[in-house]
């Protein structure tokens, strides 16, 4: 009797899960912004940025070689006086350029960071509109062998997301 009652009860459980069944698709995250356009605009962007930022660095600091070589050039015919200050005052330049340095990687860091913000946040938001235009229930994101274990090419819109999002990204 309880093995009638339990077999009733599955039967109607999996007949109400088949109606009201939730659609689940993924998306390789990987794949999306490695293909993206906007990410590969945003890598040349800060590649460009990064170009300028040494070459900067690289005139500042080519004086500040220069004045190096001739120490060591003259450092031999000082007095000890005037090499002691000269090492001073090249070790203060240098701290200088040091930290000329650290700014320009720290703003690069944070702009890189703001626009890969800006880029996830527009990925979501489309994401988003995509499985409710689509009557997807759940879209999950996997990125190599994680998250998502296994799924069914039939459920993996990756390439339909991304032929779209590669179109807005076109109209910009």
């Amino acid at each position: 009797m309880k093995k009638i009652l339990l077999l009733a009860f599955v039967i109607a459980f999996a007949s109400c899960n088949q109606t009201n069944q939730t659609k689940i698709a993924y998306i390789n995250v990987e794949d999306l912004m490695k293909d993206y356009e906007g990410t590969k605009a945003l890598e040349e962007t800060l590649k460009g940025k990064q170009e300028v930022m040494a070459k900067e660095l690289d005139s500042i600091s080519a004086p500040f070689q220069q004045k190096v070589q001739e120490y060591y050039q003259k450092a031999e015919k000082m007095s000890a006086s005037k090499r002691a200050a000269t090492e001073q005052a090249l070790q203060q330049e240098q701290q200088g350029l040091q930290a000329r340095q650290q700014q320009a990687s720290q703003a690069l860091q944070l702009e890189n960071q703001t626009l890969s913000e800006a880029i996830t946040k527009k990925v979501d938001s489309f994401v988003a509109t995509y499985a409710k235009a689509n009557g997807l229930g759940l879209v999950l994101g996997t990125s190599g062998n994680g998250t998502v274990m296994y799924g069914d090419d039939k459920l993996n819109v990756t390439s339909q997301i991304l032929d779209v999002l590669n179109k807005d990204f076109a109209k910009k």
